[in-house]
This record gives structure tokens, C-alpha cells and sequence, in this order.
């Protein structure tokens, strides 16, 4: 099915090039379609729900264990995490962050 639709957008594009029908006749319809398809994709995206929500309170992290830090390895930012409210890393420039504990140093 991929295979002919390809076929008929090729067609009509070498039909409008060729001048026998107007490029807008044939851009109109792949631009609805382009329109179409991420606005179907956006609205399933809300059909994941709250699953991604953390249940229940969040809890203090004991700074005497070390402290949790993230680190965004595209960008280099880095977050010192006070309290936690799930176990999923958080995420930054699109990709989930590096999880990272330090251990004090004791003298």
C-alpha cells in the first residue's frame, strides 16, 4: 500500500513539474496529510495516561547516604536531587539523565 502511494505522490509530482497540472494541487494535499498525521500523533500520546506520575508522597533523600546527582550527558547540566518522587531519572535535551551518587569524604 506504502509502495503505490509512493508511486502516485512521484506521479503527480512529475505531472506538476512537467506543467501539466498546478504544484499546489499536488503540495495541498501532502501538507493536509503531514498536518494529519501529527495531530494524530499528538493525540495519542494522551492515551498513555498519568502512568508516568509518581504514586504517593515523595520521599527526602538522606544526605549522609551521598549525594544524588544527574548529569545530562548532551549538554552537561547537572541537577542535585533533593527529593525524590519516582525512580525514573528525570529527563533533559530530550534524553533521560545519568544517574550519579557521591560519597562524602570523611576525614
Amino acid at each position: 500500500m506504502k509502495r503505490a502511494l509512493w508511486a502516485v505522490i512521484l506521479v503527480a509530482l512529475g505531472a506538476a513539474l512537467a506543467g501539466r497540472i498546478p504544484l499546489e494541487w499536488v503540495l495541498a494535499p501532502l501538507l493536509g496529510v503531514a498536518i494529519w498525521s501529527v495531530g494524530v500523533a499528538s493525540l495519542g500520546s494522551l492515551r498513555r495516561g498519568g502512568d508516568h506520575i509518581p504514586d504517593g508522597p515523595p520521599t527526602p533523600v538522606e544526605p549522609e547516604d551521598g549525594r544524588v546527582t544527574y548529569l545530562c550527558s548532551g549538554c552537561g547540566a547537572e541537577m542535585l536531587l533533593l527529593v525524590r518522587g519516582s525512580a525514573t531519572p528525570p529527563r533533559h535535551c530530550g534524553e533521560r539523565m545519568h544517574e550519579r551518587t557521591e560519597v562524602p569524604h570523611l576525614n
